[in-house]
């Protein structure tokens, strides 16, 4: 679902060509290029917008994931997903930072077996159960909680920008760094006993830096592993957020909320 016109596509979208119909959607290009690279499914498009109140469409879906919306959007969308159990992921990234979020409701799954060197036989693996917090309880987080090393600084980033959000009715972007700096220091100031810091450089680097395709490719080679285990049940899915940084090289798994 994009009814973006591939007129106005992010120039990185290496499914819509140089030459397509510039009067088509994204979607319907997208799906197109997804059919050719994708023979065996069938790849179709959802007609209509993010903005749609009758969310009745999404009870034919067993995984819905959002793609580079704002945080006002992807907390509805999870919400809808969860009042009908359809597991929710979304996904975005800005400059050298990416993050997914995954919300699969009370989940069970069996773990992938291990290689044992001292038995031939196959270990009998029990099922497993996580239960996920929503969006909306993870941005809500505790910043008294948060540990100054091990807690990744881009969940402080995501939570004041969806209070810039709540406030402006709008995303914010880089000419609000200012206003999103100052939501992160009354956080950490109101929160007792807090230790993260959070750097004006991640801050700065999220807001205005230029998504990267190379940081995309990561997050999205994670994404779509994620998505194969919670329609298989099989493997331990992240739970709740994976964040990616140039700045640390290293892919970060952290349960938020």
């Amino acid at each position: 679902m994009d009814s973006t016109l591939c007129a106005s596509a992010d120039p990185g979208n290496f499914l819509v060509h140089a030459d397509a119909n510039q009067q088509s959607s994204v979607a319907e290009i997208s799906a197109g290029a997804l059919q050719e690279m994708n023979p065996l499914v069938k790849v179709t498009v959802q007609r209509g917008c993010l903005g749609v109140t009758d969310m009745s469409f999404l009870d034919s879906y067993q995984v819905v994931l959002l793609v580079d919306h704002s945080l006002a959007q992807q907390q509805a969308w999870d919400s809808a997903c969860t009042a009908r159990g359809i597991a929710f992921y979304s996904a975005a990234s800005g400059g050298t930072c990416a993050y997914l979020f995954a919300n699969l409701h009370q989940h069970t799954y069996t773990p992938l077996e291990k290689a044992s060197i001292d038995s031939e036989e196959p270990a009998t693996l029990e099922q497993q159960v996580i239960q996920y917090p929503s969006l909306a309880e993870a941005l809500q987080v505790d910043w008294s909680a948060l540990h100054p090393r091990r807690s990744h600084k881009l969940i402080c980033v995501l939570a004041a920008s969806a209070q810039f959000e709540q406030t402006r009715k709008r995303q914010a972007d880089a000419a609000d760094l200012l206003a999103v700096k100052q939501v992160v220091e009354h956080n950490i100031a109101q929160a007792p006993g807090c230790k993260i810091q959070v750097p004006d450089a991640v801050i700065e680097e999220y807001l205005c830096g230029e998504p990267l395709p190379a940081v995309n490719a990561i997050c999205g080679g994670v994404l779509a592993n994620e998505l194969l285990k919670a329609v298989s049940h099989k493997g331990e899915p992240v739970n709740n957020f994976f964040f990616f940084s140039l700045s640390d090289s290293a892919g970060i798994v952290q349960r938020v909320g």
